[in-house]
């Protein structure tokens, strides 16, 4: 209970706040994050996602096999105007 006379202020994680990635929501689903993988730190161009995302495939990038998703979409533009790099 707040009595008139007190003053109430919410408290702002401003720190928290900027941490926090945006929600980005594309055909009614959220666009996943980047791993922080070697080949996600640097953003090239659409050519360069797509080497390893056009189709779903084992590949070894020298720390043993990963499982690499197919992109789940129609081609797009601008990979990161959706998928966030990491930091």
């Amino acid at each position: 209970m707040v009595d008139a006379e007190q003053v109430v202020t919410p408290s702002l994680d401003l720190e928290a706040e900027e941490q926090e990635e945006p929600l980005i929501i594309v055909d009614g689903k959220i666009a996943p994050k980047l791993t922080n993988f070697v080949a996600h730190m640097d953003f090239i161009d659409e050519k360069t996602c797509l080497q390893c995302h056009a189709n779903e495939r084992e590949m070894n990038f020298g720390s043993g096999p990963v499982l690499v998703k197919k992109m789940p979409h129609e081609f797009r533009e601008n990979c990161v105007s959706c998928h966030i790099l990491p930091k």
